[in-house]
């Protein structure tokens, strides 16, 4: 073992630094594993956003997600490139514009469900069962407890 791949940082001692390169990881592996789906793993949320919630404009897809206004029309705007999405006019509200994933994105999306479920299973397999539900759990409360504080979500 050569001296740079010896030495370990100090603030491996703290969690949450280990949860910052746990998600590092896991948003590498998922963005390569996407690459043939022609999707990134944030355009994956926003399409999953899309296809779950009742007509959700931009401003509410942005609040909902905790991607910063600015960063979903550029979202929006790949998605409605790509043929994955679409603005269409509210019919209640005239003024703001419904963002709906097209039938190709349904395609899409169901696909890359699927390959987000195998990576899961694979990125976690070091843990049983009970480890790994015991961290999604804990997980979610932390989520839960902690407001979104990123504008770049």
């Amino acid at each position: 073992m050569n001296e740079a791949s010896a030495w370990v940082s100090p603030l491996w001692q703290l969690t949450g630094f280990r949860l910052i390169k746990l998600g590092e990881l896991l948003q590498a592996t998922t963005a390569s594993a996407f690459e043939e789906l022609e999707v990134s793993p944030r355009q994956f949320h926003v399409l999953a956003a899309t296809a779950s919630m009742a007509d959700p404009s931009q401003q509410e897809l942005s609040r909902a997600l905790g991607i910063d206004p600015n960063v979903m029309v550029g979202v929006v705007d790949d998605l409605e490139r790509q043929g994955l999405a679409e603005r269409v006019r509210n019919p209640r509200d005239r003024r703001r514009y419904i963002v709906t994933p097209t039938a190709r994105a349904l395609e899409v999306l169901e696909r890359a469900r699927a390959e987000a479920e195998r990576l899961e299973r694979a990125f976690f397999a070091e843990l049983n069962e009970d480890e790994r539900a015991a961290l999604h759990e804990l997980s979610g409360r932390l989520v839960a407890a902690h407001p979104r504080v990123t504008k770049t979500e």
